[in-house]
């Protein structure tokens, strides 16, 4: 079957995708692009159908999805970029536990009210290269599943568990032994100089205003920097961070 209308009802519900109010009320989003799309075949998230542009040749595994095809001109209409690759996927949204990922080992990253898609996406893609066990998002981040997120991140929220939550989170993980640490100029230890190889957690501050749970961070770090740059941008700030903290535990493991 050829979709060619946009008054098709899987056409208008994924129009409904692109907004964060629609996304949970139809508890779906999508993803775009072969590599998105491959991705979450060979995860455990629920995949309710694959779009595909007329034409499209991918070699889809079998599956318990509908696979519908559209003409170039309807894709056009539900994708969220300019020249799209003709093929997502629409998944339902996971149902996390959140206490199901707070153990007393582990890496976290504590996303606090991070608003650029860009970043977050990139810091989910970080955080999955350097085996972060979770990420949380409290105080008005970016909604997960902002299409411009799931792009940034290139598959790798179907990887790590991505939960949104509230800065409560930061006490449960405290309470399991987890030390928080945070950037800040004014901090007098560098980030290389602190134990940072396990049981910690990573808080990343808004672009503009900085981190707003100060009161539950354990410890403040600076990253060196010898330029005249003032700061950093959060999702480099992210990705120094995690590398040390796996630099540090292939040391230990040597």
């Amino acid at each position: 079957m050829l979709i060619t209308s946009e008054n098709n009802d899987l056409i208008k519900k994924i129009k409904k995708l692109k907004d964060k109010k629609g996304r949970y009320e139809e508890g779906l989003f999508f993803v775009e692009g072969t590599t998105s799309v491959l991705e979450a075949l060979k995860s455990d998230f629920e995949i309710e159908y694959i779009v595909m542009g007329e034409g499209v040749k991918i070699d889809i595994p079998k599956g318990d999805f509908e696979i519908a095809h559209t003409t170039e001109r309807i894709f056009k209409k539900i994708s969220d970029t300019v020249t799209p690759q003709m093929v997502m996927a629409i998944i339902k949204i996971p149902k996390y536990e959140e206490n199901t990922y707070i153990k007393e080992k582990g890496v976290y990253v504590i996303a606090d009210n991070i608003q650029d898609p860009g970043n977050l996406g990139t810091i989910i893609r970080t955080a999955d290269a350097f085996g972060v066990s979770a990420i949380f998002t409290i105080n008005n981040c970016v909604d997960i599943f902002n299409p411009k997120v799931l792009r940034a991140s290139m598959g790798s929220i179907f990887h790590i568990p991505v939960i949104a939550t509230t800065s409560q989170i930061l006490l449960k993980l405290k309470r399991r032994g987890i030390k928080v640490f945070a950037t800040h100029l004014k901090a007098q230890k560098l980030v290389h100089e602190c134990n940072i190889s396990d049981k910690v957690a990573f808080v990343l501050g808004n672009e503009a205003k900085g981190v707003s749970v100060v009161d539950l961070v354990d410890d403040f770090v600076k990253i060196p920097m010898t330029g005249e740059a003032e700061s950093l941008n959060v999702s480099i700030a992210a990705s120094i961070f995690l590398y040390e903290s796996q630099r540090q535990r292939l040391i230990k493991n040597n």
